[in-house]
C-alpha cells in the first residue's frame, strides 16, 4: 500500500467515525432535548459538517499537493545521486608545434641562420565531460504519477574539469639549430600547458559531449524504468 492509499483509507476511517458520531449526537439530542432545541441541533450538525469538509480538504491537499511535492523532491535527490554516472571520459593525444629563434641561450626576434628551433610535442591527456544533474531543480523535472511519466529537461554536457595532462608522458622532439644547446624538459612542460585548448577541441571533435549526454539519457531512462516510469528527455 503506497502513501496515497494510506491517506485515503485514513480519511475514509475518519468519515465513518464522524458519521457514526453525528448519528449518535442526533439520537441523543432527540431523546434529551425538546423540539425547541432545533437550532442547537442544527448548529452541532453544521459543526460536524464543517469538520468533515475540513478533513476532506486537508486530505486532498496532502495527496495532491504535499505528496506530489515530496515525490518531486525525492526524484530530484535521486537524479542528483546519478550525477557521477552521467559522464564520459576520453583519452586524447595532441601534437603541438612551436618554433622560435635563440642565440647563445637568449631568444631573439630575428630568424638568423642556425638560430631557429622547432619543437614537436606529443601531449597525452584525460578529458572528462558530463551533464550537470546536481544543478537540476523542480523546474527541470516534471512527474506525472498517474501516467507514470517523468519529463526531464536535460542541460547540455560540458567539461567537468580542465583536461588532465599526463606530464610524465609528454614527449618532446626538436630540430636543433647550429648554435643551440639541448632542449630542456621544463620548456617542454611549459609548451604542454599551451595544449589545453587543443585537447578540448580534439575531445569535442571526438564526440565526448554527445557521448556524455547519451550516457545521461541512458542512466536516467534505466533508473526510472526500474521504478515503472517512462522518461521523456528534452534539451
Amino acid at each position: 500500500m503506497d502513501k496515497q492509499e494510506k491517506v485515503m483509507n485514513k480519511i475514509d476511517e475518519l468519515l465513518t467515525e464522524l458519521r457514526a458520531g453525528r448519528a449518535e449526537t442526533s439520537t441523543a439530542l432527540a431523546a434529551n432535548f425538546p423540539r425547541s432545541s432545533k437550532v442547537s441541533t442544527f448548529s452541532r450538525i453544521l459543526l460536524i459538517s464543517l469538520l468533515l469538509t475540513s478533513l476532506i480538504g486537508v486530505g486532498v491537499w496532502y495527496v495532491t499537493g504535499s505528496t506530489g511535492k515530496a515525490e518531486s523532491t525525492v526524484f530530484i535527490e535521486q537524479v542528483h545521486g546519478l550525477a557521477t554516472l552521467a559522464t564520459a571520459e576520453a583519452h586524447v593525444k595532441v601534437i603541438l608545434e612551436q618554433e622560435d629563434n635563440e642565440l647563445f641561450g637568449e631568444k631573439i626576434n630575428l630568424n638568423l641562420p642556425g638560430t631557429k628551433r622547432e619543437l614537436l610535442l606529443i601531449v597525452p591527456a584525460t578529458v572528462i565531460a558530463g551533464v550537470d544533474l546536481e544543478g537540476m531543480n523542480q523546474e527541470d523535472i516534471k512527474v506525472d504519477d498517474e501516467k507514470k511519466i517523468v519529463e526531464i529537461a536535460l542541460p547540455p554536457a560540458a567539461f567537468i574539469q580542465e583536461p588532465s595532462i599526463k606530464m610524465n608522458e609528454v614527449r618532446t622532439f626538436s630540430d636543433e639549430g647550429l648554435l643551440r644547446g639541448k632542449v630542456q624538459w621544463d620548456q617542454g612542460f611549459d609548451l604542454a600547458a599551451l595544449a589545453q585548448e587543443e585537447i578540448k577541441k580534439e575531445a569535442i571533435d571526438s564526440g565526448i559531449l554527445q557521448k556524455a549526454e547519451t550516457n545521461a539519457e541512458t542512466v536516467l531512462k534505466e533508473f526510472f524504468g526500474h521504478m515503472g516510469y517512462r522518461v521523456i528527455i528534452s534539451k
